[in-house]
């Protein structure tokens, strides 16, 4: 977990970066939301869909472990999920508007679901395991509303 923490970091680093070198007549209000709405996709969900991809491909015996739950071959669909999510961050660099949307509200409503049924199985059946309901669960709600958020401000009456 602490390696998508570090991506987390990266991500709002890289976003200050980029608004330090903009312009002054370039910063505008709009403009930074566009940003940073770009650098949470990127990073938020991009790069730790594809590093979910791998560790469910290729890792899927250490994440069982990790999160107290069975391996299964469900591992790997949902592997396939987070790779569809990872490529789908790498092209909204070049496609805005609606495509961003459709990526942030599909991708809301998979991890707050997730993060319903990591409460959901941590209460029904007492798995209160680090890799259930530790700062993945917090992550699982912070990072969707995060980008509903920006999602929202971005959108064109807020020019």
């Amino acid at each position: 977990m602490i390696v998508f923490l570090i991506i987390y970091l990266l991500g709002v680093a890289a976003f200050f970066i980029h608004l330090y070198k903009l312009n002054s007549e370039s910063r505008t209000k709009k403009k930074v939301i566009e940003l940073a709405l770009l650098y949470q996709l990127v990073f938020f969900v991009g790069i730790t869909s594809f590093l979910s991809f791998f560790a469910l491909t290729f890792m899927e015996e250490s994440i069982a472990a990790y999160t107290e739950w069975p391996s299964c071959p469900y591992m790997q669909e949902l592997g396939n999920v987070n790779l569809a999510f990872g490529v789908l961050c790498m092209i909204a660099i070049w496609l805005r508007k609606s495509f961003w949307t459709a990526i942030v509200i599909g991708f809301a409503i998979w991890i707050l679901g997730d993060a319903i049924h990591h409460q959901w199985d941590a209460y029904t059946r007492n798995h209160f395991s680090h890799g259930n309901v530790g700062a993945l669960f917090y992550t699982d709600l912070i990072i969707p509303l995060l980008l509903l958020i920006n999602l929202w401000f971005y959108d064109e009456k807020f020019d």
